[in-house]
């Protein structure tokens, strides 16, 4: 079933491909085809024509007579060629007659009596002469009634060319019949070049504009510089009443061909990506020697070896890249499966077609009167004008809807952000909540539970003393004020506080023990990077020094507190002057001490006591560093 449906794919994709190539070689011909029948208004004119002359032939330097029918092409010899033909024109109505000459490749010169009375442009006798006019273009003339003897006119004409003779049909008539016969052929044929005359310079500079912005893609820059080729090889039809030599027009006409379809072929290369690097490399190599070339042979002999080079080799040239042209074209139509391609290919193919009928009539082979290459180039212009268009628009819708879908993607992964960042934060709340109770809880345990346990041990043994009870329900009070101050976010920087609260409760304590407080502070709170329980377990600390002086400073009258921040560290000092006996040295290795050594080492610091009968001393050195703050 795979290998069928296979079969039948492969088989459909065949048939496509057929039915393009097919389309692509057989509609550019009848699209030309419907074109040559639009501008033949020739053969719809209704007007009195002159079509028979008598031609002029000189043999052994004596005028030979015979008559010709109009259109009449005679070539003879090579190099500049002068026919003389005589022929009578019929009067018209009213004060003049009007003429009407089809667009024709040559120079007319029209004598009655041996006076000019017409001339439809000057005759190129060499090739610094001028040209300044349309080739293939009609002509439109009125001779005054005067002239004419009776009801016709004789009249000899010469025509020169430099490719041939030709003496085309004459058309008569008042000025109201002819005129809209004559504006109706130009702008059928000649409008055309009026409109590429003005569309050149814009479709190069906006092309170049193109490529300016967007270098990377350099196909915009190959077609501007094919369509100022284009613009050289046919001055003579872009460029209206401009001067120009015949050594000129020539050198720009026929040696800017070469460029033309070298850049027309780069243009296709870049506009398909298509990587032929050698291929390419090739064609600028020959084109520019063929330039050269051109250049240097019509400088040394333009008569003979100019001509034969430019039939032979140039030519040669253009129809194998307008060969190889249009295998680009056909190939992409039936490769890729776009309208893009397959217009391209059809417009593209136009040109080829043009091309060649036109090379073929100037080569006399035809008789078109009329160019074709520019009506289908404006189509190729108007073409890629519409694919570029088509390009962008697609590229900007394109562009719309991936930002659209990138927009709905954002705003759902905002939202699902969102969603987790709710349940990240309840979950952390939660866990929070869960680790302050529990340190809340462990607190208690170890801190107020502790001295709990001791105020209930003492209250079973009968000798212990009131003040000893009420000492140690202080205590109790106390560490339980501690563990209420250290849930305060003052417990979070500002140490200095914390101290002054302590001190506001012990010192009264020490007062009623009949004990002076010697205070002694200097340490700043932005150097100080302990965490909540850190400062909590420091001040436990303290409070527990000064419990222990109170019980077991014997006649202490003063106890010195001195704290002092050296190097990222405190230096506490905790001195008393009362009296200690050995037995209370040895009891004082108990549960006090070892809790204060624990606590010391788990903030990092070092500890060291001293007691004698003068007084007691303990000096602690702790850590306040960033890296204190991080420790557990």
């Amino acid at each position: 079933m795979h290998q069928r449906m296979s079969a039948m794919h492969s088989g459909k994709a065949l048939t496509n491909a057929v039915f393009r190539f097919v389309l692509v070689l057989v509609l550019p011909a009848i699209m030309l085809l419907i074109m040559v029948k639009g501008l033949e208004v020739t053969n719809h004119i209704n007007l009195p024509v002159v079509d028979v002359a008598t031609q002029v032939i000189q043999q052994d330097g004596k005028p030979t007579y015979r008559e010709v029918a109009l259109p009449h092409n005679y070539t003879l010899g090579s190099g500049f060629s002068y026919g003389q033909y005589s022929l009578v024109l019929p009067k018209a109505g009213g004060d003049t007659t009007a003429i009407l000459l089809p667009p024709f490749r040559d120079t007319l010169v029209m004598r009655t009596g041996g006076e000019l009375i017409w001339q439809t442009a000057p005759v190129a006798y060499s090739r610094e002469h001028m040209m300044p006019r349309f080739r293939y273009q009609p002509v439109y003339h009125e001779l005054p009634n005067r002239l004419f003897n009776g009801e016709n006119l004789s009249v000899s004409i010469d025509i020169g060319s430099s490719g041939g003779l030709r003496l085309p049909q004459i058309y008569v008539g008042t000025p109201e019949e002819v005129k809209p016969v004559y504006h109706r052929q130009y702008w059928s044929q000649i409008g055309v070049h009026k409109v590429m005359l003005w569309l050149t310079p814009v479709i190069t500079l906006f092309y170049l504009m193109l490529w300016w912005f967007r270098r990377q893609n350099s196909e915009y820059l190959y077609f501007a510089l094919g369509t100022v080729c284009w613009a050289m090889t046919n001055m003579t039809f872009t460029i209206s009443n401009l001067p120009i030599s015949q050594h000129i027009y020539w050198m720009l006409s026929v040696s800017f061909q070469p460029l033309l379809t070298l850049f027309m072929v780069l243009f296709l290369h870049r506009w398909y990506g298509i990587q032929a690097r050698k291929l390419e490399y090739g064609f600028w190599r020959v084109s520019l020697l063929l330039v050269v070339a051109s250049f240097v042979l019509y400088e040394w002999d333009p008569q003979y070896i100019w001509w034969r080079f430019n039939e032979s080799f140039l030519r040669g040239f253009v129809a194998l890249s307008a060969v190889y042209i249009g295998y680009i074209l056909l190939w992409q139509a039936c490769l890729r499966h776009s309208l893009s391609a397959l217009i391209l290919a059809i417009s593209g193919l136009v040109g080829v077609y043009a091309g060649v009928l036109d090379s073929l009539d100037g080569m006399q082979l035809l008789d078109m009167y009329f160019p074709l290459s520019i009506h289908a180039n404006l189509l190729i212009f108007l073409t890629l004008c519409g694919l570029l268009m088509y390009r962008y628009v697609s590229a900007l819708n394109k562009s719309e809807e991936l930002q659209k879908t990138l927009e709905d993607k954002v705003v759902e992964a905002v939202k699902r952000f969102e969603q987790e960042q709710s349940i990240a934060h309840e979950s952390e709340k939660q866990r929070a909540l869960l680790t302050e109770r529990q340190n809340l809880l462990s607190d208690m345990h170890d801190g107020l539970g502790s001295q709990l346990v001791e105020l209930i041990t003492l209250l079973r043994v009968k000798s212990v003393g009131r003040e000893d009870l009420q000492l140690k329900a202080q205590q109790c009070l106390n560490d339980l004020r501690l563990i209420l101050d250290s849930r305060n976010p003052l417990f979070e920087t500002q140490f200095t506080v914390l101290l002054g609260q302590w001190r506001s409760r012990i010192e009264p304590v020490l007062e009623a023990s009949g004990i002076d407080l010697v205070w002694s502070l200097d340490i700043c709170d932005e150097e100080m990077h302990l965490s909540a329980q850190q400062k909590l377990d420091l001040l436990r600390v303290f409070q527990e020094l000064i419990t222990n002086t109170i019980k077991h400073a014997k006649d202490a009258t003063r106890v010195m507190f001195c704290c002092q921040m050296e190097s990222n560290s405190l230096h506490i000092q905790i001195t008393d002057d009362g009296k200690c006996s050995e037995e209370q040295d040895d009891s004082d290795h108990g549960y006090g001490l070892a809790s204060i050594q624990s606590r010391v080492k788990r903030l990092g610091g070092q500890c060291h006591f001293q007691r004698g009968t003068s007084g007691a001393s303990t000096e602690m050195i702790i850590p306040t560093g960033k890296e204190a703050g991080n420790r557990t």
